[in-house]
Order: structure tokens, then sequence, then C-alpha cells
């Protein structure tokens, strides 16, 4: 057991306020556990970019991003979602001619966000998306999700996750029985010790999600080319490096692009929204 100092602190009756506003008597419960708690949050690393990959074959006027979802689209659930988990700098990957989605949230400043634009003049793939922003990503670990990717998951956890696991990435991955239409992973502890892409017959249930969590560094083993996946090209090189790390997780997760997750997402919108708020 730690030992713990005794310290004197003075704080306005405000802060007071809020820090009181905390405790739940469960998972905080009392006002010293509440303020140990805010100083181990500032003192932990903190992931504050997302990248949003909507390019490639979902770029132009039908992107999958706009997919209406209860009242609004499923970017901007993603964006509330990142927003939440104080992600405030969010770059999205576009089609040269996706304007609509442009055009709908700007620079973010509506959604308390900075969004900014990175536009492919042709498909470069997930990889060649990702490496095309590099200079915008070198300063610490980021987020990258796929745009038609709906989910519950908790991002601060697999962001804790990450930081435990000290490797290059982090994919989030899911049970999900037979779907063949996903990468799928072979998992030894924490760490994914194989990776395939899309479409490979292999048994194994365990999928990729398309949410994952990257150190700059991971750009050292990016194919010197300007378009590829990965899937293909990054994943599996990480993999055999023992650099690639499996977060599960239970929250909800749907491929708004496939007809029969989409419309299972609506038929249980309330209760996702719920977890989304």
């Amino acid at each position: 057991m730690r030992t713990k100092t005794r310290l004197t602190i003075t704080l306005t009756q405000d802060l007071l306020q809020s820090i009181d506003s905390l405790i739940n008597g469960v998972s905080i419960k009392n006002r010293s556990h509440a303020i140990e708690t805010l100083i181990k949050r500032s003192l932990s690393p903190r992931i504050h970019t997302a990248v949003i990959l909507a390019g490639g074959d979902l770029a132009g006027k039908n992107n999958s991003a706009l997919t209406k979802l209860g009242s609004s689209t499923l970017l901007a659930y993603t964006l509330s979602m990142l927003k939440k988990h104080h992600l405030n700098r969010v770059i999205i990957c576009l089609g040269k001619d996706d304007q609509p989605i442009m055009k709908l949230f700007g620079n973010g400043e509506n959604l308390g966000l900075t969004i900014e634009y990175s536009l492919e003049e042709k498909p470069l793939g997930t990889g060649g998306a990702v490496k095309k922003i590099q200079p915008l990503l070198s300063s610490g670990p980021f987020l990258v999700m796929h745009s038609d990717v709906l989910t519950t998951i908790n991002l601060t956890e697999l962001f804790k996750f990450h930081f435990d696991e000290k490797t290059l990435a982090t994919i989030a991955v899911k049970p999900r029985m037979g779907e063949l239409k996903y990468g799928q992973v072979f998992i030894q502890g924490n760490h994914i010790i194989r990776f395939l892409e899309k479409g490979v017959e292999s048994g194994i249930s365990i999928i990729n999600t398309g949410v994952y969590v990257f150190e700059p560094k991971v750009f050292e083993l990016f194919p010197k080319k300007e378009s590829f996946t990965l899937e293909k090209e990054v994943f599996p090189l990480l993999a055999s490096r023992g650099q690639l790390s499996a977060f599960f997780f239970q929250g909800r997760w749907f491929d708004i692009r496939t007809p029969a997750s989409y419309k299972t997402a609506r038929e249980r919108w309330k209760e996702i929204a719920g977890s989304l708020s």
C-alpha cells in the first residue's frame, strides 16, 4: 500500500462545489478522493486529436458519414462522442469532391471543436490517407476512426489501455461470429500476433472494428509509397513485431454501410442514443 501525505490547500467556493459534484459514493467517495481523481486525470497522458477516414470509396455525395440516424447524421454523433472524451481537434480525410461534409460542419466552431480537412485528389487507401497528414500528427498519439462506424465504445478506457500497453498501435476489437467482411485477428494475451485482411477464411471470430490508436513512431513502418492500406501493409507488420495491441470492448458497434447493420442501428436508436449522450 502506498503511503499518502496529508496536504492543506485553499480553494474557492465555486471550485469546491464543482469538485463535490463529482462525489457519487461509489467510484468517487469523498472530497479528498475527488481531488485525487482530478489530479490523476490531469497528469495522465492525453489524446487530443482524432482522424476520421471518410475518403476513398466512401467519398462523394453519398458518403456514409452523412447517413441519417435519429434527427442527425452519423458523423454528427461521432463528433459529439469525440468531444465527450475530450478530443478537441479532428482531421477529416475526404475525397476531393466531398464538399457536403465541409459545408455542413465547417471548422467545427459551432460544435466546440477544431475541424480540419485533408482532401485526396485520388483514393489513397486507409494508410495513404493517414500518411498524407503525417506533418499534422507528429506531436503525440492520435485516434483513427472509420467514418462508417457507429459505436458506443468508451474512448477514455481505450486510451488508458493503449498507454498501459506501450505498443505503437492498438486496435479496438469485438467478438463477431463468422463475418469475413471484416479484418480478423489472432490474439495472444493483449497482443495481436496475426492480422488477416477482409475475406480471409480463418474461423476466428474477433474482428477489427475500425477504431485505432497510433503513436507517431508508427510512421517509421509505413511503406514508402503514396497509396496503401493499414489493413494489408501496416497492421500485419506491427503484429509481427509485437507492436499491435487488442482492446476488447462491450459497447454497441455497427457498420452503417451494411444494410442489415444499419437497419438494426435504426431499430435500436433510442437505446444507442442514450449511450452516446
